[in-house]
């Protein structure tokens, strides 16, 4: 890979005081040695402060279905899906190794032990390496984060689209971990001396970087890769699994009725169905967010139907169109609501979900199939 490829700054990309930069061997691919496919899809912003030691972690993630597009940074590198950069990256100047994202923001690797989180999947990520202790605070949102009975006993520094400034600065924080509805916010921060990186884990592939890369922020950096490693085993076998007995449906994921609008290939719903084996009916469309007509809706007649994000029970899909209750999905009532931080949660636990859905699948398999 060119080092120039990795040179880039807080504001479109430009090179920022990256001299000779390369990328430490030990953080160039996480454990497997490869990565999955994927979509982009969920910006999630990652904030490192660089000053003193607080630490909190977040709620919610961000599910606009057209974020986590290639960034600045995304243009460049490889081992990413779909041709399109990991969001986080590692560089290695004269005085040590840094991370550097998609934004152009950068931060020392090094340990962390007062972290403030606003992203829920980065808080599952320390819980599940046994890095919780480094955990000062987090923000709050609608849905409880993993696991939800050690969570709820943690400090709060505010809503998670608007965190406390001040609350953040009262914990000394040296480390925070931010995400994309509070980027007036971290530039604020940043404007303070703190350092910002942004995280966007639009893909299986930037899930398991971004695990490695909060283990190496918290000395927890062996357990992220037995981590990664265990549900890349997972994955793998449940691919070999797909594909010695495969599904043959058809499908969509679902996240507007008012049009009716599905996730393409282009984004991590598209993958998970990519990886379930299934055809997904809004792959070969062309727009980021394509809205699904009743005439294509019937042609492509669906064996089932997922809902998410704003669709909260079947009946949403049901009553959307009477096109729907034509279709194998609406006739055979092959519809389900997957709760968006199932799927749409950017840490590892996605392939304990992915897991779930593949039984789920395997209901709707046609008889004689």
């Amino acid at each position: 890979m060119s080092i120039d490829k990795l040179r880039m700054g807080t504001n479109g990309g430009t090179a920022k005081n990256l001299p000779g930069a390369k990328i430490p061997r030990r953080l160039q691919r996480y454990p497997g040695g490869k990565w999955p496919r994927g979509g982009a899809l969920l910006a999630v912003l990652v904030v490192l402060g660089a000053c003193g030691g607080g630490n909190s972690a977040g709620t919610e993630e961000n599910t606009n279905p057209a974020a986590g597009t290639a960034g600045p940074a995304q243009s460049a590198g490889e081992n990413a899906p779909h041709g399109q950069a990991l969001y986080w990256r590692t560089v290695e100047e004269n005085n040590g190794p840094y991370i550097v994202d998609g934004a152009g923001h950068r931060a020392p690797l090094r340990r962390y032990r007062r972290i403030i989180l606003s992203s829920p999947g980065a808080v599952e990520v320390l819980y599940m390496i046994g890095a919780e202790a480094a955990i000062a605070a987090l923000t709050s949102g609608r849905d409880p984060i993993w696991p939800e009975e050690k969570t709820a006993l943690l400090p709060t520094v505010g809503n998670t689209a608007r965190p406390n400034l001040e609350a953040i600065v009262a914990q000394k924080p040296d480390l925070i971990i931010g995400n994309a509805m509070n980027a007036a916010l971290i530039e604020d921060l940043s404007s303070r001396g703190y350092t910002v990186l942004v995280h966007n884990t639009g893909s299986l592939g930037d899930i398991f970087n971004s695990a490695v890369l909060l283990g190496a922020l918290t000395g927890k950096e062996a357990e992220a890769r037995r981590l990664v490693s265990e549900k890349e085993t997972q994955l793998e076998a449940l691919k070999a699994e797909l594909q010695s007995d495969p599904p043959n449906l058809r499908g969509a994921f679902l996240y507007s009725v008012n049009p009716i609008m599905a996730f393409t290939s282009q984004s991590l719903a598209g993958e998970i169905l990519d990886i379930l084996g299934v055809t997904n009916i809004a792959a070969g469309l062309n727009a980021a967010q394509p809205i699904l007509s009743p005439e294509y809706i019937l042609a492509e007649n669906p064996d089932f139907l997922f809902g998410a994000m704003s669709i909260t029970k079947p009946e949403d899909i049901l009553g959307a169109d009477s096109v729907i209750a034509k279709t194998r999905a609406g006739r055979e009532r092959n519809i389900r609501i997957v709760p968006s931080s199932l799927f749409l949660r950017s840490s590892p636990r996605i392939v304990d979900s992915l897991l779930e859905l593949s039984g789920e699948i395997k209901k709707y398999a046609k008889p004689g199939i």
